[in-house]
This record gives C-alpha cells, sequence and structure tokens, in this order.
C-alpha cells in the first residue's frame, strides 16, 4: 500500500507542475499564433490545466493517506513540513482560481481573462515549486 501512495504522490507532482509548465509554454507560444488557432491552443491549455488540477488531487488525498498509514503525525509539528503545506494551501487556491476562471468564461462564452490567468499560472508555479524544494528538504533528513 505504501508503494502505491508514494506513486501516486509522485504521479501527482508530475501531473501538476509538468501541466503548469506545459501550460506556460503555450500561453507564451499563443502570442505568436494567427488569432484563428486561439481556440485550438485554449482547448489543449483547458486540457493541461485539468491534468494539473487532477495531480493537485492525487496529491492531496495520497498526502493524507501517506501520513496515515505510516502514522508520520509527527510531520505536523515539523516547521518545514508546515511552511509546505501552507505552499500547497497557496498553490490548491491559485488552482481554484484559475479553475473559477476557466468555468465563469465558458459560462459567457468566451476565453478566460488571459492577464488573470497569467497571475494565477506564475503564482501557481512559484507556490508549487516552492512546495517541491520544501518537500525535499522535509524528506531528505
Amino acid at each position: 500500500m505504501f508503494e502505491i501512495l508514494k506513486f501516486t504522490h509522485i504521479l501527482g507532482v508530475v501531473l501538476g507542475i509538468g501541466g503548469g509548465l506545459a501550460n506556460a509554454v503555450a500561453a507564451a507560444k499563443l502570442a505568436s499564433l494567427p488569432p484563428e488557432t486561439g481556440p485550438i491552443v485554449g482547448g489543449f491549455r483547458e486540457a493541461l490545466g485539468k491534468m494539473s488540477t487532477l495531480g493537485l488531487v492525487f496529491l492531496w488525498l495520497s498526502g493524507i493517506a501517506l501520513i496515515g498509514v505510516t502514522g508520520a503525525t509527527g510531520l505536523l509539528s515539523d516547521p518545514i513540513f508546515l511552511a509546505k503545506m501552507a505552499a500547497v494551501l497557496v498553490l490548491t487556491g491559485f488552482s481554484i482560481a484559475a479553475n473559477v476562471t476557466v468555468i465563469s468564461a465558458k459560462k459567457a462564452g468566451g476565453p478566460p481573462d488571459m492577464a488573470r490567468m497569467k497571475l494565477i499560472s506564475q503564482g501557481a508555479l512559484i507556490s508549487g515549486l516552492l512546495a517541491l524544494v520544501l518537500a525535499v528538504v522535509t524528506f531528505a533528513a
């Protein structure tokens, strides 16, 4: 069970950060493409966003399960682990904001506000990378 949970946790990291980085590359490329390609690239970016959200769900579920299975509740008093969790909470907030922005834009029949999505994406990337660095520091000992 532990190995499956650990695999799921690492898969969550890969999906989350990989999707976020790929989305940033797609956004940068979108600016140089003809306007008629916008919906195609937008659909690709939406799929990447869903992939990142799925990764974050995997991280939350497997992380909680890992603490339960290993009995590592002592982590909850480790300041570096708590800082990692704070970064994950901030990342989760950015993910929720991105999903709400995309859903609202779809309901309105247009694309999401790109300036808002850029800020959300940058915040998500920074908080995700910070969470990753803090996780490495937490579990390297």
